[in-house]
Formats: C-alpha cells, structure tokens, sequence
C-alpha cells in the first residue's frame, strides 16, 4: 500500500471535530459543536462593558456576550476595509518550504493553495478575536485542510472544547489530534479595544439620520375643522399616500413651534466631525496611520510616506508572525500529516516590492558602479516588453561599439586626423574661419600634436552617439 493510500486510511480514523446545528444532516448524531446565531444588534456601551467583565472573569469567563458583538462589530463599513487592508498586506507574498537552500516542491504545492491563504488571514485574526484554534486534516486527495474551531465553543484557559456556547465544562482538547492554538488564554483581542468606537460612531449615525429627516425634509402641515371628523380621517389617508416626510395634522386654531438649533449646518458638521473622529481611531489601531486610507487637508506627501512606513513596518510584523507559527508550532502537525519538514524551514518566495521609482535610482546606482545588469531581470522589474529582435539589436550595438572603438584606436584612420577645421571630419565646409587680427594665444604642450586634438573631439562625438544608443549597448568612453 502506498504511503498517500496509508494516509487517507488513518485520515478516516482520525477523530474530526464536528460543527453544526440540530438538523444538519451532514452527521448522524449530534455534532460536537452545536452552534447558534449570534446576536448582533442593540448593544450599546452598558452592554459592553458587562460583557467585558464576563469575559475578565477569572473562574467562569464567558465570552458568549461579547464575541457576538465582536460579529456586530464586523458590519462597521469602515472598521473592515481598514482590517481587509491589513490582511492583504500578509497574503500578497508567496511563501516556500526550503530545505538545503532548495525548494520542496510536495510541501510548497500545499502553501500554494486557497486554504493555506486563508489560514495566514486566520492567523492574524488570532490577535483581532484574541486567540484562534485549527483542527489539520487530509482529503481524499491526500491535500491539507483545515477547521477553524468556533471561538465561542472553546474555553482557552481550561483547554476544553464546548458542545454548547454556554456550558462550563466540555471535553479536553488534547483529545483530537492535529490541533493548532494561536493566541492568548486570557486575551481578549484588539477587537475589544475597537468596541468602544464602533458603538459611539453607530449612535452617532443614528441621530445624524434622525437630524437628517427632521431638519432635511420639509413638514406638511393640514388643518381641519375641529368638528369635521371626516375631514380629519381623508387628511390622514392623504398624508400616508403623499411620502414619508413629517406630517403636522392639527384643527383649527392649534400650533406646532419647532425650535429648531440655531445654525443648523454646525450641527450637522458635528455629526460628521465626531464619526470621523471614530473612524480616525480605527485606522490608527488597524493599520497604525490614517493618510494611507483617508485623505486630509493636512496631508503631505512628505507625511504620507511616513505613514506607508509605519503600515509597511506593521505587515512585516504580521509575516514575521505567520513565519514564527509555521516553524515553531505547526511543523509536528505537518510531520503527523506526512510531510517531511527535518531540516527545512518556512520563508517567503521573494522580498517586498519596492516602489519603480525606488527601483530605478537603484538600478541606476548598481549601473553606475560598473555592475553588471541582467536584461531579462529589467524588462521583467519595470514591465517593459522585450523586442522580438533582442538578440539582433544586441549583436548590431556589440558590433558598432567595437567597430568605433577601432576606429578610434587606428592611427592611420583618416577620419582620426586633423584637417585644420577643428572637427576632425575632413569637411571644409564645417570650418570656421578666425580672425586674422585676433592675437594667438599661449597654447598648452598637447596643442602641438593635432592628433590629440582631433581624438579628443572625437572622443565627444562618441559620448554624444552613445548617449541614444540602444539599451543593451555599452562603453567604456
């Protein structure tokens, strides 16, 4: 039997954690984890603040109450582009296993997959919802997967898988195997700290749409005779009819006063203000900036790329983390799957990109201190297509740079001999006549020898023609 057969058939005898509800007919009992829905609307800070005191607890933490506004907090528009930038600042880099300085194909075919992209954003999550737990397995195909664990379902202190969110006591975890905890026991998560703000900004949205369809629609007003009851109930059919709008229904000789603030701009400005502010404080904590998400009037390009740097400092971080998990937690789950990681490490395929500006003032150093350059390397960094006749263009510049630099060592070249016109082409008509009253001046040793002359200006000539040459050409002059 082949060692892939083995694994498939110890895969099925492997005790997998199960999820689901009541009547999920994917299991013929109940699941291990039987879920619930979470509650996700009507908090407000009371709330979180008892909900944060039972999470605290030290001999009966709950943290029910609290995840379930962590999923609340998940539909804040802001807060999850903020953190869907984060994540993709650790996806974007392929990663390798390298063994002996090679690549290890079996095992770098895995970490190419869908689920082991999702498995970096989970990682990172970890520090979001304060702990993350992974249950590793096999398909049929012999390929890894993987079971994010309800975090609700788990007690991490105690090491105890739940059946029900609620239950205070539940079977031990080191009962299933190939299991991954990335966390803290204890730690709520960054989650808890960006709570606070998600709750202001939503009270704040609420009354600013309040504000909004009071003092931004007009207010219909109907009067009646008191005594006309049939005129009132058609001014009521007519009024649900007519929009959604404030409507001021009243009998003769009665009054509505609204008092409305006096500058009615300012205070909308406030609303805004103050979700800003929020909205400021989730990108801090996020991505540690604002101007690489926000645009402001105060921003600098000078600034701007201050805070890129923080950002770009922050998703270093997060890969160093997934790297510190892979090598140091995950390579016994690896080994128990049948992949062979002795002597191998985890690292990243290639290094970070580096803005094309960046890139080109470095290839122009690394030119200019006589490096040699890969052509290919080039076309491929700066996105420039490579002509179809790169190898002819390459031979004719090969050629005309050593064709020149004959012609400029060959004395007996007439070309490199002095005519008296100072140009060294032999052409009368390029001459320029002198004056015959200026006074001759004092000439150097080296003015004696036209030769000099002439190569020395041709030698410009040279400068000039290669300053257009093609690319792949190259000088010594």
């Amino acid at each position: 039997m082949s060692k892939k057969n083995t694994l498939r058939k110890n895969n099925k005898s492997v005790k997998h954690i199960s999820q689901g509800g009541f009547r999920d007919n994917g299991f013929r009992q109940l699941p291990d984890v039987i879920l619930q829905m979470p509650q996700i609307f009507l908090f407000d800070m009371r709330d979180y603040m008892q909900s944060l005191e039972a999470a605290k607890q030290i001999d009966y933490p709950s943290r029910t109450r609290l995840y379930d506004m962590y999923e609340s907090a998940q539909l804040d528009l802001h807060l999850m582009g903020v953190l869907a930038k984060r994540l993709r600042g650790v996806t974007q880099l392929p990663m390798e296993f390298h063994r002996n300085g090679k690549v290890d194909e079996q095992l770098s075919a895995q970490l190419r997959s869908p689920w082991f992209k999702q498995l970096r954003k989970d990682i990172i999550l970890s520090e979001f919802w304060g702990f993350s737990l992974f249950q590793f397995y096999l398909d049929n195909d012999g390929n890894i997967r993987y079971d994010l664990i309800d975090r609700k379902h788990y007690d991490p202190v105690r090491r105890k898988l739940l059946r029900f969110q609620d239950d205070q006591d539940g079977v031990p975890v080191e009962q299933f195997p190939n299991m991954l905890f990335v966390g803290s026991e204890r730690g709520l998560g960054i989650f808890a700290e960006l709570l606070p703000a998600v709750l202001y900004k939503r009270g704040d949205m609420s009354d600013w749409a309040q504000f909004c369809n009071i003092f931004g629609m007009p207010i219909r007003e109907y009067t009646y005779d008191a005594g006309d009851e049939e005129a009132r109930r058609q001014l009521l059919k007519d009024a649900r009819q007519q929009g959604a709008n404030a409507v001021y229904i009243h009998p003769d000789g009665s009054t509505l006063n609204l008092v409305e603030a006096g500058n009615k701009t300012g205070s909308s400005d406030l609303y805004k203000t103050f979700a800003d502010y929020w909205d400021s404080k989730i990108s801090i904590r996020v991505l540690g900036n604002t101007l690489t998400t926000d645009a402001h009037d105060t921003g600098t390009q000078a600034l701007g790329t201050v805070h890129k740097q923080e950002e770009d400092d922050m998703n270093a971080d997060d890969r160093d983390f997934i790297l510190d998990v892979l090598n140091y937690y995950m390579t016994p789950i690896f080994q128990s799957l049948g992949f062979n990681v002795d002597g191998g490490e985890f690292v990243y395929a290639a290094k970070e990109k580096i803005e094309p500006t960046q890139q080109f003032t470095i290839v122009q150093g690394l030119k200019n201190m006589g490096l040699p350059m890969d052509d290919d390397w080039l076309y491929e960094t700066f996105g420039v297509e490579k002509p179809k006749d790169y190898d002819q263009q390459k031979a004719d510049a090969l050629a005309l740079k050593q064709s020149l630099a004959q012609r400029l060592n060959d004395p007996d070249d007439p070309d490199d001999k002095n005519t008296g016109n100072g140009t060294g082409n032999g052409s009368p008509s390029s001459a320029t006549p002198t004056k015959p009253t200026e006074p001759t001046r004092p000439t150097s040793p080296t003015s004696n020898h036209p030769s000099n002359a002439a190569q020395t200006t041709f030698k410009s000539r040279l400068k000039r023609f290669f300053g257009v040459a093609p690319k792949g050409a190259d000088t010594d002059f």
